[in-house]
């Protein structure tokens, strides 16, 4: 319980540090054509079946904050935690964090993230940096490809994607 406190409060915390670091000015026009600021925070459940690395997952928590330029470049971070059981039962967290270095604002309101990741498998082995990451974002959920690979989509059930 104290470890889902915990996720909640940094996820909480990128969003108010990109919001602090990026203040928003101007009218809401300008952004159509320049640029835009995304940040978003909730909790989701996965269906049955969902799964990575051998890890039933059931559930997660994210936090998403980051500037994309009219240029493409972006800057910003996400944290995304998924919760499940290993092959023998035990629960499992599994942490991605990541470092937004560019992005797009798609037409369905959703946006697309790119940049570096750290993944912490949460079984005690070191956690692998330098992976690539995608991430799409939008009023449905979030999904997240790290090195390649992409995890199920994280249906949101609660909480909030916000692109202007």
């Amino acid at each position: 319980m104290s470890k889902r406190i915990l996720s909640v409060f940094f996820a909480t915390l990128v969003v108010v540090t990109v919001a602090v670091a990026f203040p928003r000015e101007g009218n809401k026009a300008a952004a159509v054509v320049g640029d835009s600021i995304v940040t978003g925070a909730g909790a989701g459940v996965f269906p049955a079946g969902a799964s990575f690395n051998t890890i039933e997952l059931s559930g997660g928590t994210f936090g998403i904050g980051a500037q994309i330029l009219s240029t493409g470049a972006a800057s910003g971070s996400l944290e995304v935690q998924y919760t499940g059981n290993s092959l023998i039962g035990l629960s499992q967290w599994i942490t991605i964090n990541g470092w937004i270095t560019s992005g797009t604002s798609n037409p369905d309101g959703s946006v697309t993230l790119n940049g570096t990741s750290t993944l912490d498998m949460g079984d005690g082995t070191p956690p692998t940096g330098g992976l690539a990451l995608v991430v799409t974002a939008g009023p449905a959920g979030v999904t997240v490809s790290v090195g390649g690979t992409t995890l199920p989509t994280l249906p949101k059930s609660d909480g909030w994607v916000i692109n202007e």
